[in-house]
């Protein structure tokens, strides 16, 4: 029998516009708890361990937004060091529709460039992020649902 059409099934990548994620952010030896918000072009950083317990540090790509409290502080994107995880989450989730991807051991793998080097975000089937890491900068994010 011939089976016209057929094809083996391509997996396609979904990334999800707005989501909301715990997750481990590691940088050399320091690392802290923290949840990661994606709304519309807006990512927002909200440490749960740490001193900055409380602090939300957003970035739309124009400005980077600081907020504890009653205090707010808003800076120029270009103002900011390059190494806010917020900044970087925000660059790495704005270019995943140019990054490279791949079906890799059950999970996709994006690589990209971000301004502080090569970035290698894993994605698993569900759809749901896995790690990110930016390994130049030994920055790690390993993220999860709960």
């Amino acid at each position: 029998m011939l089976f016209i059409g057929c094809s083996p099934e391509k997996q396609t990548p979904v990334i999800n516009a707005d989501f909301s994620l715990c997750a481990v952010y590691k940088t050399g030896d320091f690392s802290y708890s923290c949840k990661i918000v994606k709304k519309g072009e807006t990512v927002s950083v909200i440490p749960s361990s740490t001193s900055a317990k409380g602090l939300v540090i957003s970035c739309n790509g124009k400005e980077v937004t600081l907020k504890r409290k009653t205090f707010v502080k808003t800076f120029l994107f270009d103002e900011i060091d390059k190494t806010n995880p917020a900044v970087i989450l925000y660059q790495v989730f704005s270019s995943l529709d140019s990054a490279q991807n791949k079906l890799i051991d059950d999970k996709f793998t994006y690589t990209g460039n971000c301004s502080l080097g090569k970035y290698i975000l894993t994605q698993n089937k569900d759809n749901s992020f896995k790690t990110l890491t930016i390994p130049q900068a030994e920055i790690e994010i390993n993220f999860s649902q709960s």
